[in-house]
Parts: C-alpha cells; sequence; structure tokens
C-alpha cells in the first residue's frame, strides 16, 4: 500500500466514482459557459443575476476612478471573480483554499503590480519619479526620503499578497479549532452547544472575510493603478 507523502493530499482526491477528478474540473468549469452567455434573445435568470453582479462589482470597484482605468477594468473584474470563487469554494467541506497560499497570492499581486508600474514609468516617468520626494522635504532629507519611497514602492506587492494570505490562514485555523474543540466536547452538551453557535457565527464572519478580501485585493490594484496612470 503507497501512502501519499503530501499533507495537503487529502484535499485532493485522484478519483471520484473512478472517474479522475481532473475531468470534472474541466466539465465543471467548461459548463459556465453555458450559463454566463446566452444561447437565446430572452436571457434567464441565472445570467440575469450575473449581469446584476456585474454591474455591482464594477460600480463597488470603480466608483472612485479616471477614464484613463476603464481598460483595466475587465481584467480586474476577472481578477475579482476569480478570488471571491476561490475564497467561498474554499470554505466547503473537504476544500481546501488555494489563496491561503502565497505562491498563487504573488502570483497575482506581483505582476498586476509590475505591469501598474512599468505603465505609470513609460507614460510618465518624470511624474513618477517625483512622487519619490514629496512637496515640501527639505533638501538634506531628500536621500532619505528617496529610499523610504522605494522601499515603500517594493513593499506594495508584499503586503498585497501576504494580507489575503494571512487573513485567510487565520480564519480557517480558527474554524479548525473550533470545530476540533467542538468534536472532542459533542458528549458535554453545556460545552459543545456554546461552542457550536460561536463556529457557526465565525462561519459566517468568514464568509464576510472572504468577499472583503477579494475586494481589498482589487481594490489595492486600482488604486496603484490610479497612482500610475
Amino acid at each position: 500500500m503507497i501512502l501519499n507523502a503530501s499533507i495537503f493530499g487529502q484535499f485532493f482526491p485522484d478519483t471520484l466514482f473512478f472517474i479522475p477528478m481532473n475531468i470534472f474540473s474541466v466539465v465543471f468549469a467548461l459548463s459556465w459557459l453555458l450559463f454566463i452567455y446566452p444561447t437565446n434573445w430572452a436571457p434567464s435568470r441565472f445570467q440575469t443575476i450575473w449581469a446584476g453582479f456585474q454591474s455591482t462589482i464594477l460600480e463597488m470597484i470603480f466608483q472612485n476612478t479616471s477614464p484613463n482605468t476603464a481598460p483595466w477594468a475587465g481584467l480586474i473584474t476577472s481578477v475579482f471573480i476569480f478570488i471571491l470563487t476561490v475564497n467561498i469554494l474554499g470554505l466547503f467541506p473537504y476544500a481546501f483554499t488555494a489563496t491561503s497560499h502565497i505562491s498563487l497570492t504573488y502570483s497575482l499581486g506581483i505582476p498586476l503590480w509590475m505591469a501598474v508600474n512599468i505603465l505609470g514609468f513609460y507614460l510618465a516617468f518624470n511624474s513618477r519619479l517625483s512622487h519619490l520626494v514629496p512637496q515640501g522635504t527639505p533638501a538634506a532629507l531628500i536621500p532619505l526620503m528617496v529610499w523610504i519611497e522605494t522601499v515603500s514602492l517594493f513593499a506594495q506587492p508584499i503586503a498585497l499578497g501576504l494580507r489575503l494570505a494571512a487573513n485567510l490562514t487565520a480564519g480557517h485555523l480558527l474554524i479548525f479549532l473550533i470545530s476540533t474543540a467542538f468534536w472532542l466536547l459533542a458528549s458535554n452538551l453545556l460545552i459543545s452547544i456554546p461552542i457550536f453557535i460561536i463556529f457557526v457565527l465565525l462561519f459566517v464572519l468568514e464568509i464576510g472575510v472572504a468577499c472583503i478580501q477579494a475586494y481589498v485585493f482589487t481594490a489595492l490594484v486600482h488604486f496603484y493603478l490610479q497612482q500610475n496612470i
């Protein structure tokens, strides 16, 4: 008998009803195309909800924006929907939240940060350099301020990816600890019932955290974009 050496192997079963899980994943991902894109002149209920969801997201993320950021609306909205979907799916039983790993969050944050900064230096090089020295800085402090602003600039993608992964990991860890305590103390109703109530409230809170963190990630990307364009 061969055991799976990966500590996350329990979250990824290889087969389901003797069918590889990869096939289920591909079919499930492609099935969204049947619901998102209308096949007749009258949209279905799901398509109406999806259109309202998109308009709400666009209004929420781009409420304080400029015409120059309009071409980025599709990309930022797609990133928001992707992060929100992964965060919500990670709350299902026997599921694993991929956005709790910095390998994924940095894979999203660093390329987006580099793209908006490269574009900003390309469009307005002198203006971007002027941001390294705040207005009214004494001449003696200019070299120090340049170093501080440069470090803060390169700290943006680190904070962008780490914030998302840390918040989700902390919430999932609390859910795991409380659910374990409830399971071990299930025989004692006086203790298990309050723990179960706390678990339900924490789970609801974690759903809100999953939505808020997706919004915070995309809102920061949009903020960085506004600074550079």
